[in-house]
């Protein structure tokens, strides 16, 4: 009887390992470099990037380790790879329009030369 008990209580601690462990992942909304509060400002440089989701759409991979989903990037800065040094406010509260990074109202953006 004590096996079985020993048994059972290993499962259950596997199982519960196993979901805590669910959904690991280094990208994204909660795992940024930088913790910021919804609303909060930031300003750093990071590198454009074009993924293609359908439809495709740009981001904003950022020095500070963030994934910013630009919802105002001049189509001028639409060049995957590209340089920037830009400012903005930042959601860390919800995922963009393509879940794949945090929403951002860019207020300045440069080319980094």
């Amino acid at each position: 009887m004590k096996a079985y008990k020993f048994i059972g209580l290993m499962a259950l601690l596997a199982a519960a390992m196993g979901f805590g462990a669910g959904g690991c992942d280094s990208t994204g909304p909660n795992h940024s470099a930088q913790v910021t509060q919804p609303g909060e400002k930031v300003a750093v440089g990071g590198t454009v990037v074009f993924r293609e989701a359908n439809p495709g759409f740009y981001g904003i991979l950022a020095d500070n380790g963030g994934q910013y989903e630009p919802v105002n990037l001049d189509a001028r800065f639409h060049t995957d790879g590209e340089r920037i040094s830009f400012s903005g406010t930042l959601d860390t509260t919800t995922l963009g329009e393509h879940h794949w990074g945090n929403p951002i109202e860019l207020a300045s953006v440069s080319e980094v030369r």
